[in-house]
C-alpha cells in the first residue's frame, strides 16, 4: 500500500482547523456542558499541529508534549465531561471513581515506567482509553433511560460520544500491532478513524439542538 503519510497528517490538521472553527462559531447553540470536551478537542488538535511543525523544524523529540498534554489533561477533561453530564448519582459516583482511577494510574506510571515525560506510554494510553469507554458507556445507559433518547438526533453528547466510541475502540487493534504492520498501513488507518470521527462530530454540531431537550 503506497499511502502518503504526510499528506495524511496534512489533511488530518485541516479537518482540526475545520472543526475547531465551526466550533467557535456554534459556540453559543453548543451550551456550557460541552465546555469541557470543547477544550479537550482544541488541546488535542493544537498539541498535534505543534507536534508536527515542531518536529518538523528541530527534528526533537516532542513525545513529552503527547503525555503531559494528550495522555494526562486531555483525557483528564474528557472524564471530567461525563462526570457533569451524569445526573443520577449512583452513575456520578461511579464516574467519580473512574476520575481516582485516572489519577492513581497516572502516579503508578511515574513508578513503573521508565523517564514517563519523554516516553510516550501505551500503557498508559490504554488504560486511558478503558476509563473512557467506561465512562461513555454510563452516560449512555442514563441516556437511552431518559427521555433524551426521544431527541437523540440533536443531542451533541451523543454525537461526541459516538465520535469518541469510534476513534478509540478502532484504535485499540492498530495500536497494539504497530509494531508488525507497516508504516504507511498504521498511519493509514489511523488517518481513516480520524476522518470518520470528525465528520461525525461535525454532523453533531450540525444536528445540535439542545436547547429543544431542555
Amino acid at each position: 500500500m503506497n499511502w502518503n503519510i504526510e499528506t495524511g497528517k496534512q489533511i488530518t490538521m485541516v479537518i482540526y482547523v475545520v472543526v475547531m472553527a465551526l466550533m467557535m462559531i456554534k459556540y453559543r447553540k453548543i451550551g456550557k456542558e460541552n465546555l469541557f470536551f470543547i477544550t479537550a478537542y482544541i488541546l488535542s488538535s493544537l498539541i498535534d499541529i505543534f507536534c508536527y511543525f515542531h518536529f518538523k523544524s528541530t527534528n526533537r523529540s516532542t513525545e513529552m508534549f503527547y503525555v503531559i498534554g494528550f495522555l494526562m489533561i486531555v483525557f483528564f477533561m474528557y472524564l471530567l465531561y461525563y462526570f457533569q453530564l451524569l445526573y443520577w448519582p449512583v452513575l456520578r459516583k461511579l464516574q467519580l471513581l473512574l476520575l481516582i482511577l485516572f489519577i492513581v494510574n497516572i502516579v503508578v506510571m511515574f513508578y513503573t515506567e521508565d523517564d514517563l515525560l519523554h516516553h510516550f506510554s501505551f500503557n498508559m494510553l490504554y488504560v486511558d482509553i478503558l476509563l473512557l469507554l467506561f465512562s461513555i458507556i454510563l452516560f449512555l445507559y442514563q441516556t437511552f433511560n431518559s427521555d433524551k433518547i426521544l431527541g437523540l438526533n440533536n443531542y451533541l453528547p451523543f454525537w461526541i460520544s459516538v465520535s469518541l466510541l469510534i476513534l478509540f475502540i478502532g484504535s485499540i487493534p492498530i495500536l497494539y500491532f504497530r509494531t508488525t504492520v507497516s508504516e504507511h498501513i498504521y498511519f493509514f488507518i489511523l488517518f481513516m478513524l480520524n476522518l470518520i470521527s470528525n465528520g461525525i462530530l461535525m454532523l453533531g454540531l450540525f444536528l445540535n439542538r439542545q436547547d429543544r431537550l431542555r
